[in-house]
C-alpha cells in the first residue's frame, strides 16, 4: 500500500457484497459519511460494485452466493489498486460474518489498515465485533456515523494512540485485554449541517435506472432520499426502539428542513436526471409543518416531479394528504401489518384499523396510490388473524399489497423475549436474499397455526395485486408527462422488460 503511483484517500468506504441485492438502492449511509468527511477536509472513496441481475428468480438464488463472492473479489481488487489508512464498512446483523471476512481480506492486503465498522449491528452489539482472536475490526461506531467518523479519522491521521476521547466508539484494548466503550455521542442535532450525500462517488446512472423498485411497482427513473432520522414507535418486530434506547441522548427524532430537501431534489434532477424519488425514512410525515412547507416549495417552483414516501396512519390528515397530492406525491407506503385492533395492540403498533381505513380512503380520494405492507408469523398468531388481514385488505382496496414473513432479528423485542437465540452461523440466513433463508422459519415459527406462510402470502399477493391498478397508472397523464419530459427515454424501454419480468414473477 506504499506504492506512490496508487491514488491515495484518507478513508475508503464499503458496503458488504450482499447489499448489492438491494434493487438499485444506493448506499445512502456511506454517501452521507463521505460527503461529511469531504466537507471537513478529508478525502474519501466509495468502493461500489453494482449487481447486474436484479430480478430475484429461482436461478438468481441458485447462483447468488457465487455471484456475491465475485462481487467481493472485485471490491478487494479495487482496494488493492489504491492507498488508504482507514476502511469503513457498514453492517446489518445478517452481514456480520461477511463483514468480518471482508475486514480480514482488506487487512491481508494492507496490514497497517484501520477497519471501522458501523451500522445497526455494531450499534446494538459492539462487543461482537471483537470476539474473534484475530480481531480484524479495529473500531465499532455506535449510532450516527458522520460526526464520529470525522473525529476518528482525525485521530488516526494524527497518529494518536489514545482513542478514549472519541465519543461513540468501541475498540479492543490489548493491554487490558478487554473492549473499551467510550461515552455515547449525542445524535447529530442538525441534519442540514451534515452535508448532501456524495452522489458523485457512485454510479448514479446505475442507481437511477428506470425500474419498479424505488416507487414500488411503478416504472420510473427514481432514487432514494433521506428526509429524517429516528422513529418514535415501539413495534415489537422492529429494532428501532432498541436503537433509540442506545443512542447517546439529544433530540433523537430529527427531520431535515423543507428547504434542504427541496434543494437536494432539485440538484438530483439537474445532475442525475431523476424523474421521480422516494423518501426512504420510516416516517416522512412526522413533522406536518415541514411536509406542508416542502409541498409549498415544490408547487411554487413548479418542480412537477412524482414522488413517494413511507408513513403511519396516525400521522396524516386530510390537509396533508391533499397538499402532498398537489405537490406530486403519487404513492404512500404504510406498515399496516395486521387486520384487527387486538393484533395491532399485541405488536405495539400504535394504530387502529379505523385509523388505517380513514387514511387509505383519503389517499384514494386525492388520487394517491397506497402500498399496504402486511406481516405474518407473529407470536400467538391464529388462522383468525390471517382471515382478519384478508378482510381488511378487501376493505382497503390498496393498489399494492406486500405479504411479509417476520424473521426475529436480533434487537427486536420479540427476539429479546424469545427463549431461543441464533448462532453466528444462523445470521446470514436472516437475509431474504440468502438462498437458504427459509430454513430459519423451521426454527423461528411464532404462529400457533400450521398454515404455510410462503404459499399463503404468495396466493394473497396474487389475489390483491390486481392488473388494473398497475395499468391505470401507465395510462395516466401524469406518467406520460413524466416520460415525455425525461432526458433518458431510452432507459424506459429496457426498464419495460424488467417491469414485465417482475410482474409475471409476482402475479403468476
Amino acid at each position: 500500500m506504499n506504492d506512490p503511483e496508487k491514488p491515495n484517500y484518507d478513508v475508503v468506504l464499503v458496503s458488504p457484497a450482499s447489499r448489492m441485492c438491494n434493487h438499485y438502492r444506493p448506499p445512502v449511509a456511506l454517501l452521507y459519511i463521505a460527503g461529511y468527511l469531504r466537507k471537513m477536509g478529508f478525502s474519501a472513496r466509495i468502493i461500489d460494485v453494482p449487481m447486474k441481475e436484479t430480478v430475484h428468480t429461482e436461478s438468481f438464488h441458485a447462483k447468488l452466493l457465487e455471484t456475491l463472492r465475485g462481487i467481493e473479489d472485485q471490491m478487494v481488487e479495487q482496494f488493492r489498486a489504491l492507498r488508504t489508512r482507514i476502511v469503513g464498512i457498514t453492517c446489518y446483523c445478517s452481514e456480520y460474518e461477511e463483514v468480518l471476512n471482508m475486514a480480514r481480506r482488506f487487512k491481508a492486503a494492507s496490514p497497517d489498515l484501520k477497519v471501522v465498522v458501523g451500522g445497526a449491528h455494531p450499534t446494538l452489539y459492539p462487543e461482537s465485533m471483537f470476539e474473534d482472536a484475530d480481531r480484524p475490526v479495529d473500531f465499532a461506531v455506535i449510532g450516527d456515523g458522520e460526526l464520529t467518523m470525522h473525529e476518528l479519522t482525525a485521530a488516526v491521521m494524527d497518529g494518536r494512540g489514545d482513542f478514549s476521547q472519541v465519543k461513540g466508539i468501541a475498540y479492543y484494548d490489548e493491554a487490558r485485554r478487554q473492549m473499551v466503550e467510550t461515552p455515547r455521542r449525542e445524535v447529530a442535532p442538525d441534519l442540514d449541517a451534515i452535508s448532501f450525500p456524495a452522489y458523485d462517488l457512485v454510479d448514479m446512472g446505475y442507481y437511477t435506472t428506470a425500474s419498479p423498485y424505488a416507487i414500488k411497482g411503478l416504472l420510473l427513473r427514481a432514487t432514494h432520499v433521506v428526509g429524517g432520522r429516528g422513529c418514535p414507535s415501539s413495534c415489537t418486530f422492529c429494532v428501532a426502539k432498541k436503537v433509540r434506547n442506545v443512542s447517546g441522548g439529544g433530540k433523537y427524532l430529527r427531520m431535515r428542513s423543507a428547504r434542504s430537501l427541496f434543494e437536494e431534489v432539485r440538484m438530483l434532477r439537474e445532475r442525475c436526471g431523476i424523474d421521480a424519488f422516494l423518501f426512504q425514512d420510516d416516517l416522512f410525515t412526522l413533522n406536518k409543518a415541514n411536509v406542508l412547507e416542502l409541498c409549498r416549495l415544490m408547487r411554487e417552483a413548479r418542480l412537477d416531479i412524482p414522488w413517494s414516501c413511507l408513513s403511519k396512519a396516525t400521522l396524516m390528515d386530510e390537509e396533508m394528504i391533499r397538499q402532498m397530492a398537489e405537490a406530486g406525491c403519487i404513492q404512500i407506503e404504510f406498515g399496516v401489518e395486521r387486520g384487527s385492533d387486538r393484533a395491532l395492540r399485541l405488536i405495539k403498533k400504535g394504530v387502529t384499523v379505523a385509523n388505517v381505513i380513514r387514511v387509505f380512503d383519503l389517499c384514494h380520494k386525492y388520487g394517491i396510490r397506497t402500498y399496504a405492507n402486511m406481516l405474518v408469523n407473529l407470536p400467538d398468531e391464529t388462522e383468525e388473524d390471517l382471515q382478519d388481514i384478508v378482510t381488511l385488505l378487501t376493505r382497503l382496496q390498496s393498489e399494492v399489497v406486500a405479504m411479509n414473513t417476520f424473521f426475529p432479528y436480533p434487537g427486536t423485542e420479540i427476539y429479546d423475549l424469545w427463549d431461543k437465540k441464533f448462532s453466528r452461523e444462523d445470521l446470514p440466513l436472516l437475509s431474504f436474499a440468502h438462498p437458504r433463508c427459509t430454513e430459519i422459519l423451521q426454527r423461528a415459527r411464532f404462529a400457533k397455526h400450521q398454515v404455510d406462510f410462503m404459499q399463503w402470502g404468495n396466493a394473497n399477493m396474487r389475489r390483491f395485486n390486481k392488473l388494473w391498478p398497475y395499468v391505470k397508472f401507465y395510462l395516466s397523464r401524469r406518467y406520460w408527462r413524466t416520460l415525455l419530459r425525461s432526458k433518458h427515454k431510452a432507459g424506459y424501454l429496457k426498464g419495460l422488460r424488467l417491469l414485465t419480468r417482475e410482474f409475471i414473477r409476482n402475479k403468476f
